[in-house]
């Protein structure tokens, strides 16, 4: 009972220095930025980051179980929005929707796919790292240039430097591949 409760406390002590260092760098940010030029404009941007790290982190500090799903709720609830609030402070407009949202929703549902791996494959990290190394080298590398060729109305999906690192990305992905079934499948050596 006591370790129980040790822990609680544990945790929730962890937690709330947590979120004091967070409040104290949002503070520091906001009030360097009021006394310099007495408005509240680019201390925004670290702000909305730390609270994007904090809701993606917090979950790990407070939850018993289901970690990795509140971290993945975390950050994918707080991103979009963060994007949204970054266009509105900048002076160019009009890429949240064409190009960030495309771009993130990929990046989360392939962070998504990788974290549902690494939990299910939990004796054999081999195959989560080689599915990981896949989905972003070759799937959001190629959906990334596509979303940013269509944005900038170019065709630049012959770009050599994309192609190089889908290249090493399957062959990365294949080594891996291999090394889960090598270790999966380990001959024991025979008894004398």
């Amino acid at each position: 009972m006591y370790a129980l409760e040790n822990k609680k406390q544990v945790k929730n002590k962890a937690m709330f220095i947590t979120t004091a260092i967070f409040l104290l760098a949002s503070v520091v940010c906001i009030t360097i930025n009021y006394s310099v030029s007495r408005s509240i404009n680019w201390s925004l941007f670290p702000v909305g980051a730390l609270v994007v790290i904090w809701a993606t982190i917090t979950p790990l500090l407070i939850m018993k179980k289901n970690k990795t799903l509140g971290l993945y709720t975390g950050l994918s609830l707080t991103l979009i929005p963060f994007l949204f609030l970054i266009q509105k402070l900048v002076t160019a407009k009009g890429w949240v929707m064409p190009l960030a949202l495309p771009v993130a929703g990929l990046s989360l549902i392939a962070f998504g796919a990788s974290l549902v791996a690494f939990a299910h494959f939990k004796s054999n990290k081999f195959y989560p790292a080689a599915l990981t190394v896949f989905l972003f080298g070759v799937i959001v590398n190629f959906g990334v240039g596509v979303i940013v060729s269509n944005f900038l109305n170019n065709n630049n999906a012959n770009d050599i430097s994309r192609v190089s690192t889908m290249s090493g990305s399957i062959i990365l992905s294949i080594i891996l591949v291999i090394a889960g079934y090598i270790k999966g499948h380990k001959v024991k050596p025979a008894r004398a």
